[in-house]
């Protein structure tokens, strides 16, 4: 009967049942285990490209002002070059800088050096 036949084939294929049993039982076992270890690597890996890209878009900006501050540095010295001619001389004036100390912090020491006599 059923049971029969059931009987037969597994007599014929033992290592294919003896497979099945054992991927049957290990599978979801070693799907408790490794699924959690997956998953973290896979977020790491998405970290890490979440990082290069963030830093990529600091490199790209920082050059990207960097070329327009060398482009407008280049159009200055061109001006400059084209309005002046050999041996003038320009004084550009700055804005003249705050006092970082008030005039009552600290004191004057005054002090005189002492050679030390060389015993011997």
């Amino acid at each position: 009967m059923f049971w029969n036949e059931i009987w037969d084939f597994v007599k014929r294929n033992i290592f294919a049942i003896v497979l099945i049993v054992t991927l049957a039982v290990a599978v979801p076992w070693s799907l408790i285990f490794v699924l959690p270890i997956a998953i973290f690597f896979v977020l790491l890996l998405v970290v890490i490209w979440r990082v290069r890209r963030q830093q990529q878009k600091i490199f790209d900006e920082a050059r990207r002002q960097a070329g327009e501050q060398h482009q407008q540095q280049s159009q200055h010295s061109w001006w400059r070059k084209a309005n002046k001619s050999e041996g003038e001389v320009t004084v550009v004036r700055t804005e003249p800088t705050e006092q970082r100390v008030n005039d009552d912090v600290g004191e004057y020491v005054d002090f005189k050096e002492i050679k030390e006599e060389e015993t011997k």
